[in-house]
């Protein structure tokens, strides 16, 4: 009898020790489905009688593609719009009908040409293990995908941009790493009770636990598929001027003077505005140097509205092929800032005026 007491009791201290550990619940009136033949995801977020609806469209895995609507709830019935800025039209209306296990998405009768088809349907309820299954699933899509990209790449761009498949897969870990610093905020645990001991041993990653960090992970994945997917420009020819974007909100735009001068603009959102930075210069003739089909190009800018000791900035440009390499140094990042400028960005021919 005492044995069987043990058990039971060290399988309810396990039980309560989980629950110290795994990532807090969702909010109240959080629910989430999935149509698995779209690839759709559906979270609804109710307040009362009004409901926040979101519809991520996942058939690229990563992608970022979603439509978010608002509305009312009476009974097992959904009424809702887009969300649309103030003075604009709301568009179609539609109706959602479920219960626990699944929802139906459908226009609102007796409306003249609807919009947004790409809703509707049937969605089926998962759970926060499951919802953690698919965006593993995904991440592991997007893992796949990007490997493809960087091996169609290497066997398939120009000779001179070949290498740049490589180059580019050796920064990869760095770029996702700051990538996912500033997109992903990882969950507050669930406080033990002062009663309850703490969990010992090994235990999952908190982050591997949460749906939402696969997600991200994924979102960055597909930024990096989408950059190796598309080729070089066959125009590039190495010369400076042109756009430039390393596909993960960074831009550089650069133009040569008669005189040699390179006329330099940086700029980068990652994520969102928060993460922006912008930087601009000119590097002197005699420090833009070409040999072997390179091109090389370095001088100190400066950063205005950040502290002294980090005002100034090294610029380091590197052009070959169909492709820029930005490298920048400083003595001390500002505080709070998360933004960088330093990678690989494609080449595009600057606009016709």
């Amino acid at each position: 009898m005492n044995a069987c007491l043990n058990s039971n009791f060290v399988a309810l201290l396990v039980l309560c020790l989980a629950g110290t550990i795994v990532q807090a619940a969702e909010p109240p009136g959080v629910t989430h489905f999935f149509d698995e033949v779209g690839q759709r995801h559906l979270t609804l977020s109710a307040s009362g009688s009004r409901v926040e609806v979101s519809i991520r469209m996942a058939a690229d895995p990563g992608s970022t593609g979603r439509w978010s609507g608002q509305g009312t709830r009476k009974d097992n019935q959904i009424v809702f719009a887009a969300v649309v800025d103030e003075g604009q039209d709301r568009g179609s209306y539609f109706i959602a009908k479920g219960g626990e296990s699944k929802m139906e998405i459908s226009f609102k009768p007796e409306q003249k040409m609807p919009q947004d088809p790409g809703i509707l349907g049937i969605y089926c309820r998962v759970s926060d293990e499951k919802r953690v299954q698919l965006a593993r699933k995904e991440f592991q899509a997007a893992e796949d995908r990007l490997a493809a990209a960087l091996k169609n790449a290497s066997r398939t761009w120009p000779a001179v941009d070949k290498p740049l498949a490589s180059d580019w897969k050796t920064g990869w870990a760095v770029l996702r790493e700051r990538w996912m610093k500033i997109a992903y905020q990882a969950p507050v645990p669930v406080q033990p009770k002062p009663a309850q001991p703490f969990a010992t041993g090994k235990e999952q990653p908190l982050q591997e636990r949460d749906a939402n960090y696969w997600l991200k992970l994924a979102e960055a994945t597909a930024l990096g598929y989408y950059f190796m997917q598309q080729p070089p420009d066959p125009k590039s020819a190495g010369a400076w001027d042109g756009e430039y974007d390393d596909g993960f909100g960074g831009h550089v735009s650069i133009r040569r003077a008669k005189d040699g001068k390179l006329r330099v603009n940086l700029s980068c959102t990652r994520v969102s505005e928060l993460q922006g930075m912008d930087l601009a210069g000119q590097i002197p003739a005699e420090s833009v140097k070409s040999k072997n089909g390179e091109s090389t190009a370095e001088a100190v800018f400066v950063e205005a509205e950040v502290p002294e000791d980090a005002k100034d900035i090294r610029v380091s440009l590197r052009r070959k092929g169909g492709f820029l390499w930005v490298e920048t140094q400083r003595k001390q990042t500002p505080p709070g800032s998360s933004a960088w400028l330093d990678g690989i960005y494609r080449w595009s021919p600057p606009p016709v005026e």
